[in-house]
């Protein structure tokens, strides 16, 4: 036993750090793919929360409920861009603004945001 734990591999080792890691696989592979379909892609999220900070004010709404667009497109941006985001907080901020740009009339920059909207939540699915 002494002579097979003490002999010499040949060869690269490579030491990966995982953290939070799920279903890891140990051992020695030569080829080796792992699909990790745990979390969610915070992308499309992210760019509904900047589109809406930049469109906001030529959406022609009252300065309060622009303002409160504004700060829903905040908190989503906010927890797009956290470490770990909450699926079902990116739906709440998404589905806020939505409705948000539904009520702000059939403008191009509000129809478009409504899209991008309907894209994210769509992800959320997948």
């Amino acid at each position: 036993m002494q002579d097979h734990t003490n002999r010499t591999r040949t060869g690269t080792t490579y030491n990966n750090f995982l953290p939070n890691a799920k279903g890891v696989i140990i051992g020695e592979q030569q080829y080796f793919t792992q699909n990790n379909t745990d979390g969610v892609d915070p992308t499309l999220f992210v760019q509904l929360a900047g589109y809406v900070g930049q469109v906001s004010t030529t959406l022609g709404m009252p300065d309060a409920d622009r303002a409160e667009l504004e700060r829903v497109a905040q908190e989503l941006h906010t927890e797009a861009t956290s470490e770990s985001p909450e699926p079902g907080r990116l739906r709440q901020f998404a589905t806020q603004l939505k409705d948000k740009l539904l009520g702000a009339g059939t403008t191009i920059a509000a129809t478009m945001g409504t899209q991008m909207a309907d894209q994210a939540l769509a992800a959320l699915v997948q």
